[in-house]
């Protein structure tokens, strides 16, 4: 059995050139790169990985005076604006596309605020059509991914292939001919071997997504309206990830020191930010978290809901799935309620679990591994 690794978290930014693209990942990774008022500002990719604030793991270092605090990370790949026709290289629309390949999933900006100082490069202020625009181009490239594909595979076929290259062209022909009826890769449902058959192609509309609509906080009854407006549009399964966040009061928020943010957010209704976005960028892709804590180190490894005992054993060492004996596993809310692992074993509160217990979000995690 191979070691499942923790997982990194990558998500890209994707949107038209002035939607608050390069605003908001500087309020994420509190940089500076520039935001500036005309399209292609951002050029090169830009690249920030940011810690997943975690209150849990500050509290159960504490409990231990851990020496070293370890946080889960996540990381934002910021790319140039998306204008029509960037599938076939319109503005720097090739060099947009190569940088999102390798990302986890896709984080549109939508533009649903109105502000004469900021131009458009549609003049228009429309979310649901900028969504159309970028989705279209993304399309296009699969199109034109799949249709290489085929191409390259056929050909093989045509000296002999086997039964697994039969599946293969046969599902990128089902893919295809749904990518030009518009319909993203990701809406297919496909099944687990259908989706290991094709991973090598990088899909662009296979990424999960979800949808920031960038507001003027000022403006809530509009911005609720193209919410709305959104979700209508949106399949089921993606209608809860849609968030309405004002980028500029965002990245000014990230300005300021702790006290003055958290003073300032309550005078702000249903305040909606960074540590929003973050959580549902991990809830997006179905991802739990698990700790380990002890006098060196406090630890959060972000992994894949599902994974079992053994295996979070081999993300924290990849040795520990080889000794694996067995797993003391405890709730991080009755850790820190209890004050650690002596007090919680003396009220009967931690459980010892085999190697196919399957880990639950938010536990601390203790691997019995016997000798060489």
């Amino acid at each position: 059995m191979s070691a499942v690794r923790s997982y990194s978290l990558s998500i890209g930014i994707i949107g038209l050139p002035n939607c608050g693209k390069s605003t908001i990942f500087n309020a994420l990774t509190k940089s500076s790169v520039p935001a500036e008022n005309y399209p292609f500002c951002t050029i090169d990719k830009n690249v920030g990985v940011v810690n997943i604030p975690d209150d849990f793991l500050d509290q159960i270092a504490q409990i231990y005076n851990s020496r070293t605090k370890i946080y889960s990370s996540i990381k934002f790949v910021d790319v140039a604006g998306l204008v029509k026709g960037a599938s076939k290289g319109e503005g720097l629309g090739n060099k947009f596309l190569s940088h999102i390949r390798e990302t986890d999933a896709l984080m549109y900006i939508l533009r649903a605020f109105e502000n004469p100082n900021v131009s458009h490069v549609y003049n228009k202020i429309d979310p649901i059509e900028e969504l159309d625009i970028v989705r279209t181009e993304l399309l296009l490239k699969d199109v034109e991914t799949a249709q290489k594909a085929l191409g390259a595979l056929e050909n093989n076929l045509k000296s002999g292939g086997n039964e697994l290259l039969k599946k293969k062209v046969k599902l990128l022909c089902e893919i295809l001919d749904s990518l030009k009826k518009g319909i993203p890769i990701a809406y297919l449902n496909l099944s687990p071997d259908q989706t290991e058959l094709i991973k090598e192609f990088s899909f662009l509309t296979q990424k999960p997504s979800f949808y920031i609509l960038n507001i003027d906080s000022q403006k809530n009854e509009k911005s609720k309206k193209w919410k709305k407006a959104l979700q209508e549009k949106l399949p089921e399964k993606e209608k809860n990830f849609v968030l309405l966040v004002d980028c500029k009061t965002e990245y000014e928020l990230n300005m300021l020191d702790e006290k003055s943010k958290e003073e300032y957010i309550e005078t702000i209704k249903d305040y909606k930010g960074v540590n929003d976005i973050i959580k549902m960028g991990c809830g997006l892709l179905n991802l739990i978290t698990f700790y380990t804590v002890n006098e060196n180190e406090a630890h959060s490894w972000v992994v894949k809901n599902g994974i079992t005992a053994i295996e979070a054993g081999g993300v924290v060492h990849t040795d520990f799935m080889k000794r694996f004996i067995s797993a003391e596993v405890i709730s991080v809310e009755d850790f820190i309620k209890y004050n650690g692992w002596k007090n919680a074993k003396e009220k009967g509160k931690v459980r010892l679990e085999g190697k196919n217990y399957i880990v639950k979000d938010r536990e601390c995690i203790n691997i019995i591994i016997g000798g060489e």
